[in-house]
């Protein structure tokens, strides 16, 4: 039995790039049409326009070294996770260290004054790594 011809296995080869280069361009719209509908689940966040969650979420996942799936379904975002809850509760938690700690009134400077954020303890990991130093090691 003979080869096909060379165009015909230039033709397949460029049906072939080509149905994977729309399958990666399908994804990548997915993934982008999640910061422009409407969220249906925002319970501590407070957004007026969906594409403002795109920089804070980016932040969070620089923040904690992490992709979208350590805290979202990425099929449905607006599903609770247990990393959701988590991180719920987290934000609470800066927000409270901001109020009560981080205030104008304990430092001279009210232009810049301190902000707690998630990069604070987490410093890129997904979980913080705190393990204070014992004295007796020291020496």
């Amino acid at each position: 039995m003979p080869f096909p011809p060379k165009w015909i296995k230039v033709a397949l080869l460029v049906f072939v790039l080509i149905g994977i280069g729309l399958g990666t361009f399908q994804e990548l719209s997915q993934k982008r049409d999640a910061f422009d509908k409407p969220p249906t689940n925002l319970q501590v966040l407070e957004v007026e326009y969906p594409s403002e969650l795109r920089p804070i979420m980016r932040n969070f996942g620089q923040s904690l070294g992490v992709g979208c799936d350590f805290c979202h379904n990425t099929e449905d975002w607006a599903e609770d996770v247990p990393h959701k809850g988590i991180a719920r509760e987290m934000i609470k938690m800066v927000r409270q260290i901001n109020a009560d700690v981080f205030t104008a009134e304990l430092f001279t400077w009210e232009d810049d004054v301190p902000r707690a954020t998630c990069n604070m303890c987490h410093n890129g990991h997904a979980h913080p790594q705190f393990k204070p130093s014992d004295p007796d090691e020291e020496e």
